[in-house]
């Protein structure tokens, strides 16, 4: 599948709910008590010079004015003063870079209350961000979440910044660390945030924070279509064999996240041989959808055709007595195919007393099988056991499918994209 590129997605998405208006002036307007200020008249002279320039929207002279006082200014209150006046200046003339500028230099002045802090350094990184300052916005808006800011767009922007230092992983981290937050205070973070640490950790090749992620998003908005995209993601990201991408797609079915007839006949194609009336099975339910057509999709039609018959001769070779843990889990699999699930659960546990036979598949299909036959907590032990591999993570969305059922609503429609520069 074609994933979202990493420069699509634009930044009015991740942060339009704040604006840098709304923040600035919060933080670099507290008015300072005269008890805890006293300006050197060499700096307020030319201080004043630059306040009553601005008055007149005379910005050259303010900038001159003010960077004779920043020359002299050697005292904390004087820095501070300097810079308040400055971060004025960069309003005035609409420069993120002045205006990041006057900030930090308030901050480093160190008369900035504690109170204030945690918004000081978000207008910071918010404001060093659009100068494409993106070292100093990292370091700015991670102090801020450190001063526990209450902020929420810290996040994604924290993100976008390190994504514009290189560091996707570090990236995807800072949206799962939200995504964590979110879920577990019941406020879960936009989707759109999603959509942007997927797209990153997949440029980047990052399979396991992916998946992880994937689920954050699937407990969030567990949509069908969502569904669908987060395991074509997984396996575009995975080396899966034919066993595991089998499972994959049986998982996508459960989740009722196959679409179109393409999906359909893949998992058929995977199944008619082996698994006959699991095909015929699908095949009919595609029809009745409407996901295929009954009159012109000739090649669902024909595999229908080649599973029906072997359906009879298939059901009448269903043994339990079985010689070895090889042949246990093929008949296994073979009765879960007819959603004969008492007698799939007994071969699966027996093949796992014989030996020989990949752990990690059987508990895989056992779970589902469980999930199928409504016995939740065994299925909550038994794929809980699958610990190593792409498997673990597929016994992870197996639980989460289990816990939180996919809803049908179709997913929302996003706002068209700003290119990212």
């Amino acid at each position: 599948m074609k994933l979202m590129s990493t420069t699509a997605l634009g930044l009015a998405l991740l942060f339009g709910a704040v604006s840098i208006s709304t923040i600035v002036p919060q933080a670099a307007h507290a008015k300072p008590k005269a008890p805890s200020f006293k300006f050197s008249d060499a700096v307020r002279q030319p201080v004043s010079a630059a306040q009553e320039a601005l008055k007149k929207n005379d910005t050259a002279t303010a900038a001159a004015e003010l960077e004779k006082a920043r020359a002299i200014a050697t005292t904390p209150d004087d820095r501070y003063l300097v810079h308040s006046v400055l971060y004025e200046l960069g309003k005035v003339t609409k420069d993120n870079k002045t205006q990041a500028t006057a900030i930090a230099g308030m901050l480093d002045s160190g008369k900035v209350t504690e109170e204030s802090q945690p918004s000081f350094n978000l207008a910071l990184g918010q404001l060093a961000y659009f100068s494409q300052d993106y070292a100093t916005s990292e370091r700015a808006l991670q102090t801020a979440i450190d001063l526990k800011v209450t902020e929420p767009t810290v996040y994604a922007l924290l993100a976008e910044s390190k994504f514009r230092l290189k560091k996707p992983a570090e990236a995807l981290a800072v949206l799962q660390s939200a995504a964590d937050q979110g879920l577990a205070a019941g406020k879960p973070i936009p989707a759109d945030w999603y959509g942007r640490g997927i797209a990153i950790g997949a440029d980047a090749k990052l399979a396991d924070p992916v998946a992880k992620f994937s689920l954050s998003w699937l407990k969030a908005y567990p949509l069908q279509s969502n569904w669908r995209d987060a395991l074509l993601i997984f396996r575009d990201l995975h080396t899966l064999d034919g066993d595991a991408n089998l499972d994959l797609m049986r998982l996508q079915r459960a989740a009722g996240a196959l679409r179109g007839e393409r999906d359909y006949v893949e998992l058929a194609e995977a199944t008619y041989i082996r698994f006959p009336n699991e095909a015929k099975t699908l095949i009919d339910k595609g029809i009745a959808d409407g996901a295929i057509s009954a009159t012109q999709s000739r090649g669902a039609k024909e595999l229908a055709g080649l599973a029906a018959s072997k359906i009879a001769a298939d059901k009448a070779s269903l043994t339990k007595n079985v010689a070895n843990a090889r042949s246990a889990v093929g008949n296994a699999d073979a009765y879960a195919s007819y959603g004969e699930y008492a007698s799939a659960i007994e071969l699966y546990r027996k093949a796992l007393t014989m030996g020989g036979v990949d752990a990690n598949l059987v508990n895989i299909r056992m779970g589902a099988a469980l999930i199928n036959s409504g016995q939740k907590e065994e299925a909550r032990t038994v794929l809980g056991s699958v610990t190593t591999g792409p498997r673990a993570d597929l016994a992870r969305f197996w639980l989460l499918l289990m816990d939180t059922p996919p809803t049908a609503a179709a997913a929302p429609v996003a706002a068209p994209a700003a290119p990212a520069n």
